[in-house]
């Protein structure tokens, strides 16, 4: 999944667990831990994008 994905997908679970349609807490459990799993997976995301920018950015800058 690319990041924009996994995000769409995080808020599609945010708006689930915020609108309390009476979810099983066994559902509500399942909807929690993917978008754990999410956040982790987009913020290494996220740092490897920084890591590729800092890495250009210096790359620019010896030359």
């Amino acid at each position: 999944m690319t990041f924009e994905e996994k995000l769409k997908k995080l808020t599609q679970i945010v708006e689930q667990l915020d609108e309390g349609n009476e979810l099983p807490i066994e559902d509500s459990l399942k909807l929690f831990e993917e978008g754990i799993g999410l956040i982790s997976s987009c913020r290494k995301m996220l740092e490897n994008a920084e890591q590729r920018v800092e890495n250009v950015l210096e790359t620019d800058t010896l030359k």
